[in-house]
């Protein structure tokens, strides 16, 4: 221990007489260290950490799948829903839940609010309790028509509500309708999956949802199922059963179970699936930065030990046994590698901070990333294999040395030899080589980005602005007021300074999903429901088309008519035209869209260009354009093409909203553009962060690079001098 206190001593003295050599080196492995550390504390939140839910690890979502390649994550129906949960048996409990939005009044302004409806059993299948009230509860919220009582988050109640415990048994006005509070639930409680979503927000109320005997027969999908394992069933078991189960439905009601099956995911795979590739190439990215530090000061001590050569050889001589010489070099690396564990782990901070700064909302979810026991017990394990890195390779070369040789002509001999050389500029070549390993992933992510950015999302983004409008049902009852009061808006918005066109989309492209459903052609024999080709189905208001700026190729687009009355007309993608005529004219064709109780075929009256609905990197999907009263939805996006900043109109389309319902919140207001960069999120923030590692990487292999030249000149002077004494120039 006397010895190793000596060593440690020895150690500071050392490294406090060269305090650049000792700058440069803490520097560059703190540069490692803090970015590993930045990137393992999201890492750690997200793919290691444990899911709040005592019972995670037998959670699963329960998705459709339609054969043979059709969506493989696809949302369910009541009725399926119904018999899985009755008829599986490999389920301790399943669940259902569906995101919408309400209308919170009674306050000083109108608030909309994103409300989860979920099964009341849900919760204590969470294994989750309230923190003021109570849960959802099966016993007491599963009568059809109990569905007035409500649960709010915790960020709702202290936001809107003050944190007043009296909350709990009082009643808020959601949609115009009373509802009873019944509990609070915990700070940062979520249960949230966007996939399959609706809504794409979080939600803050909570619903009970309940389903009546007409349930039992409904067969449009729009539901998210989550189920809770029975121990000891395995997930291959669970889905061999299901699948079983699909084949028995299907033979039950082949009209609308045929050619479907079921898909289970692990909640935590669900959660995480998206980001998790990006995050596993950003820790192999700031490994190999940590493994370019290493190998850059272990140049600078290879480098140091050359100019320490004479004072080990005396050592030698006076009686260091090579363990001896070997621990007092590995004692100077530890030392370093703890003082740059120290600064990494400030850096870290920082980092994780820019980190979180850069990155999307919602891309990852960075609630629970922190420095906390877990990743300062990581960030001391690499700094310890930082200092065995980096410092075995000098320390074997230190003990190794010949006193003899090396105290000849006072210290001036080669005693490195070539054996010391060739391993410094393994060093240097290893930090090019993985330098370059990251400069090439880099390159080829930006490569695949800027082709993305090429992509034609099929419409005109620049001088657009959106806005999300949803009226309450409590208010507005039938079909003709929600159509009336969206024409009544356009038509002032149509009035406004700078405005050239108004329409409005219930799913605008880039806002989420999209409702789908088959389609019967007609003069064709009508094919049973899960035989019929699908198709997406925008609801829009006239003008549409040019307001986007999407072409039409033929025929026309909708009249100011049919924005006011059921014409039965429809338009058409370019790929749906293509899909069920793929040789004909379209125009004059009709077509029946499942969407309604009661359908009626729609005659095609134009054919548009394709539309990229989900983003850059997705399919095009054949779409049907229904004009607003055809399915006059109550939820419209509002856009909005402008001569001017798109923003500058904000405040006005507020004015005309409120004009007509001073109690409806406009909510959601972004440009087109901005709309389009967010689907470029998860590329651009992997792209960006690993560019910023390879230049980081480039520069430590830069500096490497200068260190053995300088060296290297460093060496050579006598040599040098002797040549420029002989006549020789530069």
């Amino acid at each position: 221990m006397t010895g190793l206190l000596q060593d440690v001593r020895n150690a500071l003295r050392q490294l406090r007489n060269k305090p650049g050599f000792t700058a440069v080196a803490v520097i560059t492995l703190a540069l490692g260290i803090g970015a590993n550390t930045a990137i393992f504390s999201v890492v750690d939140a997200v793919l290691i950490r444990p899911l709040p839910y005592p019972n995670a690890n037998r959670l699963v979502m329960i998705w459709e799948k339609r054969l043979p390649d059709g969506e493989s994550q696809n949302v369910t129906s009541p009725a399926t829903f119904l018999n899985w949960r009755e008829r599986s048996n490999v389920f301790e409990q399943i669940a259902a839940c569906f995101n919408t939005t309400a209308i919170l009044t009674g306050g000083a302004t109108p608030e909309r609010l994103s409300v989860q409806n979920v099964s009341p059993n849900l919760f204590s299948m969470l294994s989750v309790s309230a923190a003021l009230g109570r849960t959802l509860q099966a016993s007491m919220d599963s009568v059809d028509g109990a569905n007035d009582v409500v649960v709010l988050s915790s960020e709702l109640w202290q936001r809107r509500f003050g944190s007043d415990p009296r909350i709990v048994g009082s009643n808020i006005l959601l949609d115009g309708k009373p509802q009873t509070v019944v509990g609070v639930m915990p700070r940062g409680f979520q249960f949230f999956v966007k996939h399959g979503s609706f809504g794409q927000e979080q939600a803050e109320v909570w619903a009970p949802m309940t389903f009546s005997e007409k349930s039992r027969s409904f067969h449009g999908r729009y539901l998210q199922a989550i189920g809770l394992l029975r121990p000891g069933v395995s997930l291959p078991q669970a889905q061999a059963a299901m699948t079983s189960l699909a084949l028995s439905l299907e033979a039950q009601d082949p009209e609308s179970m045929k050619n479907w099956t079921f898909n289970l995911v692990p909640l935590r795979s669900q959660l995480v699936g998206a980001i998790q590739p990006a995050l596993r190439v950003l820790l192999g990215a700031v490994g190999l930065v940590l493994l370019i530090a290493c190998a850059n000061v272990g140049t600078l001590l290879l480098a140091r030990s050359k100019s320490r050569s004479h004072e080990i050889a005396i050592r030698v001589a006076l009686g260091a046994k090579p363990w001896q010489i070997t621990r007092q070099v590995l004692t100077e690396s530890f030392l370093l590698a703890a003082m740059s564990g120290a600064a990494g782990l400030l850096l870290a901070r920082w980092s994780a901070s820019a980190l979180f700064a850069v990155a999307p909302k919602g891309l990852i979810p960075l609630e629970g990333a922190q420095v906390d026991l877990r990743v300062l017990a990581f960030t001391a394990g690499i700094a310890a294999l930082t200092g065995l890195l980096f410092g075995s390779v000098p320390a074997l070369q230190a003990s190794g040395a010949r006193p003899n040789e090396e105290l000849k002509e006072g210290g001036r001999s080669d005693s490195e030899g070539i054996h010391g050389r060739r391993t410094r500029n393994s060093f240097v070549v290893a930090e090019i080589a993985l330098a370059l390993v990251l400069l090439a992933g880099s390159g080829l992510l930006i490569r695949s980005f800027n082709r993305l950015l090429a992509v034609d999302p099929g419409f005109q983004s620049k001088g657009i602005l959106t806005a999300r409008v949803e009226l309450p049902s409590s208010k507005y009852k039938d079909d003709p007021k929600i159509s009336e009061f969206y024409a009544q808006l356009l038509e002032r918005i149509r009035q406004l300074p700078g405005v050239r066109f108004a329409s409005a989309d219930a799913y605008l492209p880039f806002t989420g999903g999209i409702a789908g459903t088959g389609v019967d052609v007609e003069g064709r024999p009508p094919l049973p429901p899960a035989e019929q080709p699908e198709v997406d189905v925008a609801i829009v208001e006239p003008h549409f088309f040019e307001t986007l700026g999407i072409p039409v190729l033929s025929g026309r687009s909708f009249t100011d008519r049919e924005a006011r009355e059921v014409t039965h007309t429809t338009v058409i993608s370019e790929s749906m035209a293509k899909k069920l005529w793929p040789n004909e004219d379209p125009i004059g064709k009709r077509v029946t869209i499942h969407m309604k109780d009661q359908d009626v075929p729609s005659q095609v009256v134009g054919v548009v260009g394709d539309v990229k609905h989900a983003g850059l990197d997705a399919e095009v999907h054949p779409t049907a354009y229904w004009p607003h009263p055809e399915l006059a939805y109550s939820f419209m996006t509002l856009v909005i093409r402008t001569d001017g900043d798109p923003l500058a109109l904000a405040p006005a389309v507020r004015q005309a909203v409120w004009s007509l319902d001073r109690d409806q919140p406009v909510v959601d207001l972004r440009t087109m553009e901005d709309l389009l960069w967010a689907s470029l999120a998860r590329a651009r923030f992997s792209t960006v962060v690993l560019a910023v590692f390879a230049g980081m990487a480039l520069l430590l292999a830069i500096t490497g690079i200068y260190g053995v030249v300088s060296y290297s000149v460093a060496e050579r002077t006598r040599e040098i001098g002797i040549r420029v004494a002989l006549g020789a120039t530069d």
